[in-house]
């Protein structure tokens, strides 16, 4: 890095050694975060040079890579002795349907409807049930009742994905409704602390906002651009993990003083505050000689809530 003994080199240093990254999670998060936006393409090499600052060797991220190619996440080209890789449609479609979660959030306001997934008592086998099971949650869904899964956000295009991607899409119900608590019910929604691990996903909001709070003061003086790639690649890291563990329940249904609010709003200000230099290392290592690398997308410029004035 440019001086190993500024402040912002030992706040990321310090960050490596608390929480070293996992070469395949990150590499995912440096494609979705900074490469899909301009195409999605980058050669090898250069994809080791960019995350070698990040303490990802060569021989870890290789393995990565074609691991992610055998998952169809990315694809690869040989151009002579270089090997170029792409995100695939579906490392595309991946991408997509986090960036929603990363860079938007739960939705402020909620109309009461719910997403359901019944899972029938006969058509499905013990591993079908498990794997269904598994995607759901991941998803979000929370089981409120055995073989009965909710989102009160999701919409059942997702839930209608997930069984088409495990080869069962009329093993189950998809279900819209709304609950009738007012009439003497139960309301789905007092079933969320026993449904989604909330306290869980606070305590990690709270412990992204203390390891990445300092990070602010120390922006204060313009990073060099290797500098705030790596803290952006970290930063979007450390969120990407959290946000795509949280259920993203309407803000009406979290608890009071939800920390995941301050969490985000201190991710978008450090974001903002990155991006720019982060970009110019970017394009120096991986936008040379490279001709599937496009100008930035106009959309990311709308990421957690848009590039701020000025």
């Amino acid at each position: 890095m440019a001086n190993p003994q500024s402040p912002l080199d030992r706040f990321l240093s310090r960050l490596l050694k608390q929480d070293p990254p996992r070469a395949k999670s990150l590499c995912v998060s440096l494609l979705g975060d900074a490469l899909a936006p301009h195409g999605g393409a980058i050669w090898l090499g250069d994809l080791i040079a960019l995350l070698a600052p990040l303490g990802i060797n060569e021989r870890l991220l290789r393995t990565s890579v074609f691991r992610l190619v055998a998952q169809n996440w990315l694809q690869s080209e040989r151009h002579g002795r270089r090997s170029l890789y792409l995100l695939s449609e579906q490392g595309q479609r991946n991408t997509a349907h986090a960036s929603q979660r990363i860079y938007e959030g739960p939705p402020q306001e909620w109309n009461g409807e719910w997403t359901l997934v019944a899972l029938p008592r006969i058509g499905n086998g013990l591993a079908e049930r498990a794997e269904l099971r598994r995607e759901l949650v991941w998803e979000g869904f929370g089981m409120i009742a055995p073989g009965l899964f909710a989102h009160p956000h999701t919409e059942a295009r997702a839930a209608h994905d997930i069984l088409e991607k495990l080869g069962i899409p009329d093993r189950a119900l998809v279900l819209s409704a709304r609950d009738l608590a007012g009439a003497g019910g139960l309301p789905i929604a007092s079933l969320a602390p026993q449904c989604w691990n909330l306290e869980n996903v606070a305590e990690q909001y709270r412990q992204f906002t203390r390891h990445f709070a300092p990070l602010e003061k120390l922006l204060d003086e313009p990073p060099a651009p290797e500098q705030a790639f790596a803290a952006r690649v970290l930063l979007l890291h450390s969120w990407r993990r959290i946000v795509l563990h949280d259920p993203q329940l309407p803000t009406p249904m979290l608890p009071e003083n939800w920390p995941g609010h301050p969490a985000r709003q201190l991710c978008g200000r450090l974001y903002w505050k990155l991006f720019d230099a982060s970009e110019a290392h970017l394009q120096a290592m991986a936008g040379q000689d490279n001709e599937r690398y496009a100008p930035l997308a106009p959309e990311a410029a709308l990421r957690f809530g848009g590039r701020p004035p000025g």
